[in-house]
């Protein structure tokens, strides 16, 4: 979802969570994207009345360890607070008419008063007649635009994390990640993709059946067909994840950017990509 106008040259990935802060800088060379700084910190504990303001410290923090001067970034819309679908124009609509027929699709998307809520439509790479609708709470983006501001960035853009994620694991037909307060699982099918939101500390066993029944309803809904799961999390979950779903018969692999195997700063890093044009992207 672009809230503002595509960049000219690479923002900072902004990875902002209440456990923890990822940021990433990334430069676009004739070999492909190349990450030069990366910085994550832990948020330290605290009450919900200062949860903000501790995540902002943490901001500084992070950005303290950077030499870059670079402070526009792109962040990425809360899972659980953004809908997004395929829209198909009719022959002959222009702008406003898809924006204003948009804003009307979205009534019947989410629950989310219209004074609460951002609509946005976006171009699809490649599909003339189709447009990717975004439809994300106003309130949740605005905070995570305040905390980011008040942390030292300047925001210009929010991405959808299945977006972000499609960059970064461009390999893979979907993506697990359970890494510190998230566990969720994105399908790279359509335009975007779909995203399921689990709790993030269950058991594997529980996990992994969950993950395989969403798989299984992605296939039959005509999603995707999953063969190649990446999967992001610290040695020793990978493993028993692994050992749990190969038998089901995906191609089952680690997150890895670059040399590095599963970094803290992987979403940070796709979201570091974002004003890359689509050529660029899979040539990296």
């Amino acid at each position: 979802m672009r809230l503002f106008g595509r960049a000219a040259t690479l923002p900072l990935g902004a990875d902002i969570g209440r456990e923890a802060v990822s940021l990433v800088r990334a430069t676009l060379t004739r070999e492909g994207v190349a990450v030069r700084e990366t910085a994550t910190r832990a948020v330290p504990s605290a009450a919900d009345s200062d949860v903000d303001l501790k995540i902002a410290e943490t901001i500084r923090r992070a950005l303290e360890g950077l030499t870059t001067r670079e402070r526009r970034c792109v962040l990425a819309a809360p899972a659980s607070d953004v809908v997004h679908r395929t829209f198909r124009l009719t022959p002959g609509m222009g702008r406003r008419e898809a924006e204003r027929s948009a804003a009307l699709e979205a009534d019947m998307l989410v629950p989310w008063a219209a004074m609460d809520r951002l609509v946005a439509l976006d171009p699809i790479p490649g599909r003339a007649g189709e447009m990717l609708l975004s439809v994300a709470r106003l309130g949740a983006v605005s905070r995570l635009v305040a905390i980011a501001r008040a942390g030292g960035l300047k925001p210009i853009a929010v991405d959808l994390p299945a977006c972000a994620w499609r960059r970064a694991v461009p390999e893979a037909d979907a993506l697990l990640d359970v890494t510190r307060e998230r566990a969720e699982l994105v399908i790279f099918g359509d335009a975007a993709g779909t995203t399921h939101a689990f709790p993030p500390r269950l058991v594997d066993e529980r996990l992994a059946t969950l993950v395989r029944a969403a798989l299984v309803e992605a296939r039959r809904d005509g999603v995707a067909d999953v063969r190649r799961l990446a999967v992001l999390a610290v040695e020793d979950r990978y493993e028993a994840l692994q050992a749990l779903l190969r038998d089901d018969g995906y191609a089952i692999a680690p997150v890895t950017c670059g040399a590095v195997r599963a970094p803290e700063w992987s979403y940070a890093y796709g979201l570091a990509t974002w004003s890359i044009e689509p050529a660029a992207e899979r040539a990296s």
